[in-house]
């Protein structure tokens, strides 16, 4: 029922806003993935603000170290979406002299500084927490701000449904990964919840106690940023089952004999494919450099990444795919 009413959610979005039916946003289109992001990246924005200010002007109200916490984890969120919206628009920019493979990835440099600031936030919140902890000061309880945090993870947990709906669409782990905050910030207003109920009662420590728990939430968060913005700029093997179809792909040609030293490069959007392939030896020279194009042409409509193929004889040395 739940995944039902994302997906009739989503295409109403999608039609409303894009002016198109969601069955036909197409991968490769790069305008359609650009208008895609944009979209998932503005609801997050404008509900993510929302929220966090409703949040924190509770938090104060009610003297709530873990509201507050709260409040500046679902802010985060927004700081992430901005990321993701910047990113898919720097990587449109063509690629210049300076930048022969585009902007893309200023996408993961965006994700790094907003780690670094989530990290610094998080500690600050649980040094707050753990000083509340020991004055436990009282906190003003209300059942009417429970169930409103309630609606909020409710309302966050659309939110991730509906990124990652749109990021399989596109294919697009960047909206995958804002996903997972809007999950994790849904989870954090169920424990805020908890303790604005403990704290109506007089169990005013629990409050400072689950501010401690969102905070540590909020380090996880920018440690896990952090770490996968750096291996991005460093540079990351590619999944298996992308070099899978890049295999697959060459090898469909009964003259490509084996496959090989396949690199992906990840520059945001934009990724580069090489690899080896081995071709039998009786083509001449221009039958395979027709072949390495119609090999790069159909990898490039199957996984929709530039690709250069680096042709290479048969030499005998490796193993026939068939015969005895």
């Amino acid at each position: 029922m739940a995944c039902s009413f994302v997906k009739r959610t989503t295409e109403y979005l999608v039609s409303k806003i894009l002016n198109k039916n969601y069955s036909d946003v197409k991968i490769q289109d790069p305008e359609d993935r650009r208008k895609i992001a944009y979209l998932e990246s503005w609801v997050s924005i404008v509900g993510n603000l929302v929220l966090s200010a409703v949040k924190f002007l509770l938090g104060l109200v009610m003297n709530s170290i873990s509201l507050l916490a709260d409040a500046v984890h679902t802010a985060s969120d927004v700081l992430t979406s901005v990321a993701v919206l910047l990113g898919f628009k720097f990587s449109a920019a063509p690629p210049d002299e300076k930048h022969p493979y585009g902007h893309g990835r200023i996408e993961f440099l965006a994700s790094l500084f907003i780690a670094v600031m989530l990290v610094l936030v998080g500690f600050e919140f649980g040094k707050s927490s753990f000083e509340r902890f020991l004055s436990n000061e009282r906190v003003e309880g209300s059942l009417l701000v429970a169930s409103f945090m309630l609606a909020s993870a409710a309302f966050k947990e659309w939110m991730s449904q509906f990124s990652i709906e749109l990021g399989n669409k596109i294919s697009a782990g960047a909206l995958i990964a804002d996903a997972w905050h809007h999950r994790t910030d849904a989870i954090a207003s169920v424990l805020v919840a908890i303790a604005i109920i403990s704290s109506k009662y007089g169990y005013y420590k629990i409050d400072a106690v689950f501010g401690f728990l969102v905070s540590a939430l909020i380090v996880y968060t920018g440690v896990t940023m952090a770490y996968d913005a750096c291996s991005k700029l460093i540079g990351e093997m590619a999944e298996e089952d992308i070099i899978k179809k890049v295999e697959e792909a060459a090898l469909s040609f009964p003259e490509v004999i084996e496959v090989h030293k396949v690199l992906i490069h990840d520059y945001g959007a934009y990724k580069e494919i090489s690899l080896h392939v081995v071709m039998e030896r009786t083509l001449n020279f221009i039958e395979a450099h027709d072949l390495s194009e119609k090999i790069e042409r159909l990898i490039e409509e199957r996984i929709h990444c530039r690709a250069t193929v680096h042709g290479e004889p048969y030499s005998g040395g490796l193993k026939e795919l068939a015969g005895p």
